[in-house]
């Protein structure tokens, strides 16, 4: 039946053929280590760091300036140009309350004309600068001593316009089995996403926090797209239009990661919602660019990261609208054993990358399961904001959840979870009675997540 093997297709193959292509870069970034370089340079070029910020604890900010201030570059030349969004009073504290550093130039400024998000707060710090190189940084963001001398050795040597740092996940809560498994994935994604893919020879995207660009690559584009969400997926679209080479570094940037669900829930759903947006408005750059073919289909299937889940969400709802109709094992395929044998190497990779990390055994197996879960839990909400950036002109997302609105959109978030979660269950029971017993187990698989996450979202506030 045709129904049949689009459910199939959407549960099984497509969501196994993008993890089995994320496991293939992985395996070609293993060992690919970056170059020893000597840290010294008889001549630095000027260094701007754009930091944009808003509603940060002035401590965060103080940490960030304390990291960078003990980074080997010129401090003669390098400013650091800290963006804020905040209101009028709390940038009036942050300029009294923050502690500079002699050997540091920082200079502070308030967009008073506050257009777009994390873009324009990008695009208003670049017009600001004068450096001959740019990297753009999140204030939870911190960097090892001799990280800007690497970047820079790589851009040189490697003629990049732009060279992407790899992420490596923190957490100042050492309790967060989530963010534990955040850690493992992200280690994970950037070895492949990154390493894996300048190995392949294929197109890198910039990352939000932690690319050094090019001044002229910049002024090539006209800087960030105030308009977009995801800034360093759309300007990297655009760079790669104009025939610039963005480049893996192997580089690291600490990057601190979600440790609670709804910090989880509301990351993902930005960035689904970002990418939706940047397919939509930038998707012809890539279609005209002047690379090859291979990197263009890498570069769209970059931007369709996030359909495996709702794919899947998808699938998950014909079964539940079949149950009336249709009377046999609707997922009995060869296509779930490949994709159980998918899932069970990925989630052995990620189990391998934790004890990497130092992680026991033990929390490399949790971590692990509340990452899946969690994961599983957002889907539906992942499937609306990706579907709201590629077709709605009306963007609006929740940075900071506070007071009343924080605990409505808990409660909402909570109570679709838990309801899907009882339905999930009660299809798979339905499937099992009519002996239709893969399908029964798929859907008491996938309703573990989100009734998991039911019961447990709590132990991670």
């Amino acid at each position: 039946m045709i129904i049949d093997l689009l459910i199939q297709f959407l549960i099984f193959l497509y969501p196994s053929l993008f993890v089995l292509y994320q496991l293939f870069l992985y395996k070609l970034a293993s060992g690919n280590q970056p170059a020893l370089v000597n840290s010294y340079f008889n001549d630095y070029p000027f260094l701007s760091i754009i930091v944009p910020t808003k509603g940060e604890k002035i401590s965060v900010i103080q940490e960030l300036i304390d990291n960078i201030s003990q980074l080997e570059w010129d401090k003669k030349k390098m400013e650091v140009i800290i963006v804020s969004d905040d209101n009028e009073q709390y940038f009036k504290e942050l300029i009294s309350k923050l502690k500079i550093p002699d050997n540091l130039n920082v200079k502070l400024y308030l967009r008073e004309k506050k257009q777009g998000y994390k873009s324009g707060a990008l695009l208003y710090g670049y017009e600001k600068s004068k450096g001959d190189i740019i990297l753009t940084m999140d204030v939870d963001s911190r960097l090892p001593k001799d990280a800007l001398v690497k970047a820079y050795y790589k851009m040189i040597t490697s003629n990049c316009d732009a060279v992407a740092l790899q992420w490596v996940g923190y957490s100042k809560n050492t309790y967060s089995k989530l963010a534990k498994g955040i850690m493992a994935s992200t280690w994970f994604a950037s070895k492949a996403l990154f390493e894996g893919k300048e190995k392949a020879n294929l197109s890198v995207f910039p990352v939000g926090s932690g690319t050094l660009f090019k001044r002229e690559a910049l002024q090539t584009v006209g800087g960030w797209d105030y308009k977009l969400i995801q800034d360093d997926l759309e300007i990297g679209t655009r760079l790669v239009n104009k025939g610039k080479k963005i480049c893996s570094s192997g580089v690291p940037i600490e990057i601190e990661v979600p440790d609670n669900f709804f910090s989880f829930y509301i990351q993902q759903t930005r960035w689904a919602m970002g990418t939706g947006e940047v397919i939509r408005h930038r998707i012809k750059y890539i279609i005209t660019s002047k690379t090859s073919v291979l990197k263009k289909i890498d570069m769209l299937i970059h931007l369709l990261q996030y359909t495996p889940i709702w794919f899947t969400f998808l699938g998950s709802l014909l079964l539940i609208v079949l149950i009336p109709f249709i009377n046999r094992d609707v997922l009995s395929s060869p296509l779930f054993l490949f994709w159980a044998i998918i899932l069970a190497i990925y989630a052995y990779a990620i189990y391998k990358v934790s004890l990497k990390l130092g992680f026991t055994k033990k929390d490399a197996l949790f971590s692990l399961g509340r990452i899946s879960a969690f994961t599983v839990a957002i889907s539906p909400f992942v499937f609306y904001s990706f579907f709201k950036g590629l077709f709605s002109a009306k963007k609006t997302y929740v940075v900071t959840p506070k007071g009343g609105s924080k605990a409505n959109i808990q409660y909402r978030t909570i109570v679709i979870i838990g309801v899907l979660g009882i339905v999930y269950l009660l299809s798979a029971i339905i499937y099992l009675l009519n002996h239709d017993y893969i399908t029964a187990l798929w859907l008491l698989y996938y309703s573990a997540g989100f009734l998991y996450t039911l019961l447990a979202f709590d132990r991670e506030l």
